[in-house]
């Protein structure tokens, strides 16, 4: 534990440094933010409400040493302060949570205020002209939907963790080959040490009419599985689809069929829709969508109920102001969470977001939050 504190200070120390060179060094490149979050929490049948603070910081260092070849470090770190962190026991366990095989997080439980820092990107990328390669921790997005993505098996996220838009990466090595217009090939490997953990699969891509295509195979966590995936349009309306089946190797566990469809649309006044339906044959009915984390997300977890239906509509009022409102319905279990979020951009690199989150359900106790956030890019 202590290597990786002095690890962390010399990053820290590394980063000041590349501020100050960038000017005169252009193979370096350094960006980032800083988030200022104010949260409430209202629980049904609850008189008080819950206060909470998060500070939130990200640096994304670059180092490109030839054409071809640029290494990527970024550090997420974060201050938790507030009722949660004195009500809930062990915060600091139950946020430190990823899809990683190596540790390279630390967190420090104080009285009233948790502090979390970890590396979620690390690696090393050669560039070709029709081919790249890429080994250490990184995000492998296979998905081609908004809401759920069956085909993202590597690191799937959760859709109600709106403030870590980066999401979550995985410690792999990937090679992709690049064919034609939007086609090609791509093997991953998902570094583990043991099979439940275990990650491998390859995936084609081309392109037929003005469609994109893809279909993919390998193991996931003891789980042989299969998948397509596609995203064109029918007429001026987005049509896009993925569709995934994972037969298990386990005895104690059950084979899984995932599978969502989208429509989008978008008007010339900048008003836009996004439908989905998902469904999700590994779902229990049970359980509560507050519990879901990116962190240790399963493509299968994604949601405990079997069907799901999610509308999305956004509108721009305002060249600095912008406004979107989220709903997902699960049939049959009357679970029904409702996202408004507004957003005010006085100025290229700040951002102010009042958002909004309503979890209702009758197998569960309702919850309300509401969010203020700052956002600082620099």
């Amino acid at each position: 534990m202590n290597s990786l504190k002095a690890f962390c200070c010399a990053f820290l120390v590394v980063y000041s440094t590349l501020v100050i060179a960038q000017d005169s060094n252009k193979k370096w490149r350094l960006d980032g933010y800083i988030k200022e979050m104010i949260s409430l929490t209202a629980l049904q049948d609850v008189d008080s409400l819950m206060f909470d603070n998060l500070i939130h910081n990200r640096l994304n260092v670059f180092w490109y040493p030839t054409e071809k070849l640029t290494l990527n470090m970024e550090v997420r770190t974060r201050m938790f302060h507030g009722d949660a962190v004195k009500t809930i026991p062990s915060y600091g366990n139950f946020i430190d949570t990823n899809n990683d095989f190596f540790d390279f997080s630390y967190t420090e439980d104080f009285d009233q205020m948790v502090f979390h820092t970890m590396i979620d990107r690390l690696y090393l990328q050669w560039n070709d002209a029709s081919w790249q390669l890429k080994v250490g921790r990184q995000r492998i997005n296979w998905g081609v939907n908004l809401a759920w993505n069956p085909n993202d098996i590597f690191n799937a996220y959760s859709l109600y963790d709106f403030d870590y838009e980066e999401r979550p990466g995985t410690d792999a090595l990937r090679f992709q080959k690049f064919i034609g217009y939007a086609g090609g090939y791509e093997i991953a490997i998902k570094i583990a040490d043991n099979w439940d953990e275990f990650t491998a699969a390859a995936m084609y891509k081309w392109n037929v009419k003005g469609y994109d295509l893809q279909a993919l195979g390998g193991i996931m966590k003891n789980n042989l599985t299969a998948g397509v995936g596609w995203a064109g349009s029918i007429g001026w309306v987005g049509f896009k689809g993925e569709s995934s089946y994972f037969y298990t190797l386990k005895k104690t566990d059950r084979n899984a069929w995932l599978t969502s469809l989208s429509l989008d649309y978008s008007l010339p006044n900048s008003l836009y829709f996004n439908a989905s339906v998902f469904y999700n044959s590994y779902a229990t009915q049970q359980g509560n969508v507050l519990s879901l984390n990116s962190g240790n997300s399963d493509v299968r977890s994604l949601t405990p109920y079997k069907w799901n239906a999610f509308l999305q509509t956004s509108y721009t009022f305002h060249p600095l102001f912008s406004g979107s409102l989220l709903t997902l319905v699960s049939p049959g279990n009357s679970g029904l969470f409702i996202n408004p979020m507004f957003t005010f951009s006085p100025l290229n690199n700040f951002d102010l977001d009042l958002i909004g989150q309503i979890f209702l359900n009758k197998s569960s106790q309702n919850t309300s939050l509401a969010y203020l956030r700052l956002k600082y890019s620099f």
